[in-house]
Formats: C-alpha cells, sequence, structure tokens
C-alpha cells in the first residue's frame, strides 16, 4: 500500500519529525496530488502541519490556470492553506539564459523558499520547516541513467537524494520509493482526477525522450527489468556514496591545520586514495563557500597539482576560487575585495589619506577595508611629518608587531610567503617602516596586516586614515 510505503520512508531516511511544518509542491499532476492526499492523511497521525503552494509558469495559457483552479479548489476541500505563485517562466528563460526547465525549476524553488521564509518570520524555527516534492521512483531510474549518459561520476549514480539543503531549507522526498504506475493506480482508487499535463506525453525535451523512447526501448531490446536495474544501481552507488563520504569527513578533520582560510597538509592529502582525496578537495571548496561547478576536471587538475614539484603554485576553480599550495600546505579561499584590489596594481593604484578628529568617548567608525592609526603617536616617533606612500618592498623595510620590530624580509619568510611573490604585494609605507600590508591570497597573504606600534586606543585624539583604491 502506498500510504505505508511513504510513511517508512519517512521514517527510515527520518524526513519529517513530529511538530515539522511541511510546505508541499503541488501542481496538480498525478504524483504531487498523491503525495499531497497521504501526507494529509499522516499529519495528524505523524503530528506535522501541510501548507501547499503551487506555481502557474504561464507555459501552458488556459490549462495552467485550470490547474491552479483544480489545486486551490483540492486544498479548500482538503482543509489545507495553498499560497498560489505566477510567474512568466516564458520571460523568466529569455531574460535570464535559462531553458524553460531550468527557469520553471528556479520560480518553483523561489516561490517555496517565500512561503518557508514567511513561517520562519511568523516564529517557526527555521530547522522545523521543510519542502516536500513528489519525484518517484521512476523519476529516479530515469535521472541515473541521465547522468550516466553525461559522463557522471560515482556520486552522480546514486541518483536523486531522499533529502538535501535547498539554500536554507531542507527539501524531501518521501515519494521516491513508489513507482509511477502505483501512483496513477491510487489516483484512480481514491478518485482524485489529478490534471495532466500534456508536454509531458511529447519527446520534447530531454527527461521526456529518455522516459518515452529510451526507457522503453532498452525495456524491449536489452533488459525489461531496466529501471529496476538502474534503481539498484543508485541504491548501490548512494551506500559507497555515503561511506567514502564519512571517510572524507574524518581525513579532513585530521587534515585541517587552518579555517580562515581553509588549510589541510599537503602530504597527507597527497597520500589519500583519489576517491577520498577528491572528496576531501570537495569539502574543503565547500567549507570556503564554493558549493557547486566543481567538474571531474577540476578535480583531476588539482590532483596534479598536488603531486607536481614546486614551492608554490595554484589553480583557479570557478566563481572566484583557488585552491594553492605554499610550503606544505593547501589553501582553498575565494579572492577577497582585498585581493582583487591587489591584482588590478597595474591599473593606477591610490592611496586616498585622510586625517580624522576622533568625537570625545565614541568610537571611531571608518570603512572595513580602510587602515587607521594613531597620527600623533607616528609623528611623535619621527623629526619632521612623516611622508605616507603606497609602494612595493625596498631594502631596509620593517614593521612593528606585537612582539617587537621585524625586517619585513623575515615577516615574509615567517608567513611562508613564496619568494616569487614577494615583489607583488602592495604596502603602505612611512620610510622604511611599513604600516599596512595589503592582503593578497594570490601571492601568499590571505590577510592584511598592520604596524600594532601606532594602534589606535583611548588616548588617540587625531587618526590617520588610508584607503586603498584603483582607478581604471
Amino acid at each position: 500500500m502506498i500510504k505505508e510505503t511513504i510513511k517508512q520512508t519517512i521514517l527510515k531516511h527520518k524526513l519529517i519529525q513530529r511538530g515539522e511544518h511541511i510546505v508541499i509542491g503541488l501542481s496538480g499532476g498525478p504524483d504531487s496530488v498523491c503525495l499531497f492526499h497521504i501526507l494529509k492523511q499522516l499529519a495528524q497521525e505523524m503530528d506535522f502541519a501541510l501548507y501547499a503552494v503551487h506555481v502557474n509558469h504561464k507555459f501552458r495559457p488556459g490549462d495552467a490556470e485550470e490547474d491552479q483552479a483544480y489545486v486551490e479548489a483540492l486544498c479548500e476541500r482538503e482543509g489545507v492553506t495553498c499560497v498560489p505563485f505566477v510567474y512568466d517562466c516564458g520571460a523568466m528563460a529569455k531574460e535570464l539564459g535559462l531553458t524553460s526547465e531550468e527557469a520553471g525549476r528556479k520560480a518553483r524553488y523561489e516561490a517555496f523558499g517565500k512561503v518557508a521564509n514567511a513561517l520562519v518570520q511568523n516564529g517557526i524555527p527555521r530547522e522545523n520547516v521543510k519542502i516536500a516534492v513528489a519525484q518517484n521512483a521512476d523519476d529516479q531510474a530515469e535521472t541515473v541513467l541521465l547522468r550516466l549518459l553525461r559522463g557522471t561520476g560515482p556520486d552522480g549514480l546514486s541518483g536523486i537524494a531522499y533529502r538535501r539543503g535547498e539554500g536554507s531549507v531542507e527539501v524531501i522526498r518521501p515519494l521516491l520509493d513508489v513507482p509511477r504506475r502505483e501512483i496513477e493506480a491510487y489516483c484512480k482508487e481514491k478518485q482524485l482526477s489529478p490534471r495532466i499535463d500534456q508536454t509531458n506525453l511529447q519527446p520534447v525535451y530531454t527527461r521526456n525522450k529518455v522516459r518515452l523512447q529510451l526507457i522503453p526501448y532498452l525495456r524491449e531490446n536489452f533488459n525489461p527489468g531496466v529501471s529496476d536495474a538502474l534503481l539498484r544501481l543508485s541504491r548501490i552507488a548512494g551506500q559507497d556514496k555515503d561511506y567514502l563520504w564519512s571517510r572524507a569527513e574524518s581525513e579532513y578533520s585530521r587534515l585541517l591545520q587552518g579555517r580562515e582560510p581553509v588549510c589541510l597538509n599537503q602530504e597527507g592529502l597527497k597520500e589519500l586514495h583519489p576517491a577520498v582525496g577528491r572528496r576531501v578537495i570537495m569539502k574543503a571548496f565547500q567549507t570556503a563557500g564554493l558549493t557547486q561547478d566543481i567538474t571531474a576536471s577540476h578535480l583531476e587538475a588539482a590532483e596534479r597539482l598536488l603531486q607536481a614539484e614546486a614551492t608554490s603554485k595554484r589553480l583557479d576553480f570557478p566563481d572566484g576560487y583557488c585552491m594553492e599550495i605554499r610550503y606544505e600546505r593547501v589553501y582553498f579561499y575565494k579572492k577577497s575585495a582585498d585581493t582583487k584590489e591587489a591584482e588590478m596594481a597595474g591599473k593606477n593604484p591610490k592611496l586616498r589619506i585622510r586625517l580624522i578628529e576622533r568625537p570625545e568617548e565614541k568610537p571611531l567608525s571608518y570603512p572595513k577595508n580602510a587602515a587607521v592609526f594613531d597620527w600623533e603617536k607616528l609623528c611623535a616617533s619621527r623629526s619632521e611629518t612623516p611622508e605616507i606612500i603606497l609602494r612595493r618592498r625596498q631594502p631596509g623595510d620593517y614593521i612593528s608587531l606585537k612582539k617587537g620590530r621585524k625586517k619585513l624580509q623575515d615577516f615574509f619568510v615567517d608567513q611562508k610567503v613564496p619568494r616569487e611573490n614577494r615583489d607583488q604585494l602592495l604596502l603602505v609605507a612611512a620610510g622604511s617602516e611599513i604600516l599596512w600590508i595589503i592582503a593578497d591570497p594570490r601571492a601568499g597573504l590571505p590577510k592584511n596586516r598592520y604596524n600594532e606600534k601606532y594602534k589606535l586606543d583611548k588616548t588617540t585624539k587625531k587618526a590617520l586614515m588610508l584607503e586603498f583604491v584603483c582607478e581604471i
């Protein structure tokens, strides 16, 4: 019985807990109507609240409005709150350069997110709000086959996950163990009369072609149980994926040597089996903020970088992220605003200098990327007013740190800044004394470093404010 199958899926994978609030995507088609009908029955038994979201994509004028009316009437009959949304997905696809499928998905998850956020704003803890969508077992088989055709790796063969994060909300799929034929039989038995999207019956999209043409062909000519075989592959791949990721999590924790930026031990990373090492690299980037668009070719390039013989080397990843090796450590980071400014050093770098009177008994406010120093302390240490300039390093440069004065050369060695990168770093200097070393992770210095001798304190009356800007 479908109801029992769905309940067991929920319990096995801990998809819904008591007291939670479930936002279900309700298109009006057989899958979502079946899931809605059963979740409505389980809501009282398992003690959770149910809300429905319907998205009119405006793809099928007339039919789309009838779908919306059907969903609203169904929810009213069942006593469930329904929140409808209307998106012009055709226009969205054109504006954003997406396929119609991508635009539809973007619209749906935006709508789900709005309802989920509204519940949170009304006082429900975010972790108690989930989004339920209605992919079924046949969708799983089609997904595995599609990914196989596109050249996926082992993780991709695990197919659609029972639960995963979508932004700040978890998405669950309680219908994933139920085949389409049982869903259609249930809707007929319960006289639910779901809406039928005729475009799903036409081989106009890639997934439709797999469902309507490829799988029937494979079933007839190669294996009558091809869908079951794909589902077995998905389950086995999923188990392997879970194990390898648990190993990767353990190795990541063992190799972690720094969190800002993420830093791992190079030698330990090199020694890992590739199946674990690649996942550790992915985990490092996920921690740094890069959660998608990492391809097999990126990971292969990362492996080659790890094995290469060089004191320092760097590899660019999507969205401005980098993997860099320096002195037997591997760093994962996104280029910061400071980094981007430093990279533009050849495009008219400027130093904006201001003197600011500090208001009495009030903290001094200044821009996030600025540096400030006690002007009177700086002047008192010199026989004449200091000249503040932006430049690169010179012989005799030094900086004052908490433990005292240090040659800039020694500072770079302590910070493991590669020798070949040291002349790239931009400095703010007063004579040979360095006030500010501007961060540049690409050159090996991930954070700004400031002269400690002239820090602001309670006695500061006048502050020197420095801002680094680039004029293109």
